[in-house]
């Protein structure tokens, strides 16, 4: 489905601080993988969703979606099979609008406006019934702005938002990090869910180790703008989090 081909990627390029982070990058994504990264700071995770989505131009090499040359097409153009749910939870929703009115932004991506009511009754219906799968009540605070809502339940929101549309591809770029444990642990079991229920092929960035090894089907390890570990199946299944520990104390010397 994804396909990363001899990425180079520098920065501060002809500087005294220009860094080569990607110099000959490759990597393949499958259809329905539910893939998990982790890395040290700079070893390129994040990097590396910005030139998947476009935030980014990639150097020299080429990137491959759906068998489609996607290396230079704008951002926007990429995002209608391409969603993605950042770190922060004030990303992704609009707070001035009421949850109906950002739910209804998230399901008419991509389509053309009219001049017929924003919300009709089917929809709504539609709406409360994706807000169910969440189980935080939001399907009965329709009317509620989005800035009202706790950081647990607009960065869920936010996760919902970027799925009913049903995008080819979900990136998921540390979206765990901003919430307290509790509320960490029930989005990670409401991801899974979702990711499930909508069958998306998914690639999530998370420092947790315990969520790495206890979600999706592959695992990999970043450092320097390289995989240096990329497990899956049994050989995932039988990783501990001191192993992964021990791989980034051996990377660190």
């Amino acid at each position: 489905m994804l396909h990363l081909t001899n990425i180079q990627k520098s920065f501060h390029q002809n500087t005294p601080n220009e860094m080569n982070l990607f110099k000959q990058f490759n990597l393949k994504i499958n259809e329905g993988e539910f893939v998990v990264i982790v890395g040290s700071n700079g070893s390129g995770k994040s990097t590396l969703l910005n030139l998947i989505d476009g935030n980014l131009p990639v150097d020299h090499g080429m990137i491959s979606f759906m068998s489609q040359n996607i290396t230079k097409i704008l951002p926007h153009l990429r995002a209608k099979d391409i969603s993605r749910v950042y770190q922060d939870p004030s990303k992704g929703t609009a707070p001035t609008l009421t949850i109906r009115e950002n739910m209804s932004l998230a399901l008419n991506k991509g389509k053309k406006f009219g001049l017929t009511s924003g919300v009709n009754k089917e929809e709504e219906e539609h709406i409360k019934q994706l807000l169910s799968l969440l189980e935080l009540h939001l399907e009965d605070k329709l009317d509620i702005p989005v800035g009202l809502l706790s950081g647990g339940q607009r960065q869920a929101l936010g996760l919902l938002m970027a799925v009913c549309s049903k995008p080819k591809l979900l990136l998921l770029d540390e979206h765990t990090a901003a919430l307290d444990p509790k509320a960490s642990e029930h989005m990670m079991q409401l991801t899974n869910k979702l990711v499930k229920e909508f069958s998306m092929t998914t690639i999530m960035i998370t420092h947790q180790l315990k969520d790495a090894l206890a979600y999706g089907d592959r695992c990999i390890m970043m450092h320097l703008g390289d995989v240096v570990l990329d497990v899956s199946g049994d050989k995932k299944k039988q990783l501990h989090a001191k192993d992964l520990v021990s791989l980034f104390h051996e990377l660190s010397i």
